[in-house]
C-alpha cells in the first residue's frame, strides 16, 4: 500500500528592507510590487524609519530582527549624513546590508532617469518634483517613471540599484 505524506511546500525567502523616510518606503514597496509579486519570489517586509539618520534606520532594522528573522536584510540610506564606523560594526554585526543613496533617494531616481543631479538633498528633491510632478510619498508615484523594463536596462550603469534589485531577486 503506497503512503501519501504531506505535500512539499518550498519556503520562501525573506527579506527585510528599512527605508529612511516615506519616499524610501514607498520606493522599497513599489520594489517589491515589481520583483516580488503574486506570491513567488521573495517575502519582502518593508519598514519605515521615519528619518533621523542612519543610526536611527539600523535601530529599526535590528529592532524589526528582535521580533522576526530575516533571510536577508538591507538599509537603504542616505549618504549626506556620514555612516560612523559604530553603524557599520553594527549593521555586519546582524548581517544588514547598507545600500546608500547619493545624496538621497531622489538624487539616485534622478540618476535612474539619466539627469545629473545635485549634491544637496533638497535640491533632489525639488528637481525630481519638477519632473515627476509628485513629492514621491506614495508606490503609485513610481510607477510612470520606474516600470520593470527601465529598472532592468539602467540597473547595470547603477551599483546601488543593481545590488538593490538583486536582494529583490533572491539572490
Amino acid at each position: 500500500m503506497t503512503r501519501y505524506g504531506k505535500p512539499h511546500i518550498t519556503q520562501r525567502k525573506t527579506l527585510l528592507a528599512v527605508g529612511e523616510g516615506k519616499s524610501d518606503a514607498a520606493f522599497l514597496k513599489y520594489l517589491r510590487t515589481q520583483y516580488c509579486a503574486g506570491g513567488s519570489g521573495v517575502a519582502v517586509t518593508v519598514r519605515q524609519a521615519n528619518g533621523k539618520g542612519p543610526s536611527n534606520v539600523i535601530s529599526t532594522a535590528i529592532g524589526a530582527l528582535r521580533i522576526s528573522s530575516y533571510d536577508k536584510k538591507l538599509c537603504l540610506l542616505d549618504t549626506d549624513i556620514d555612516w560612523t564606523s559604530q553603524n557599520k560594526i553594527e549593521a555586519k554585526r546582524k548581517k544588514i546590508e547598507l545600500i546608500g543613496s547619493i545624496p538621497c533617494l531622489e538624487g539616485l531616481l534622478l540618476q535612474m532617469l539619466g539627469r545629473q543631479f545635485p549634491s544637496v538633498s533638497d535640491d533632489c528633491k525639488r528637481q525630481l518634483k519638477a519632473i515627476t510632478g509628485k513629492e514621491m510619498f506614495e508606490v503609485e508615484d513610481y510607477a510612470a517613471n520606474f516600470t520593470y523594463f527601465h529598472l532592468q536596462s539602467v540597473r547595470t550603469n547603477i551599483a546601488e540599484l543593481d545590488k538593490l534589485l538583486r536582494l529583490f531577486e533572491g539572490r
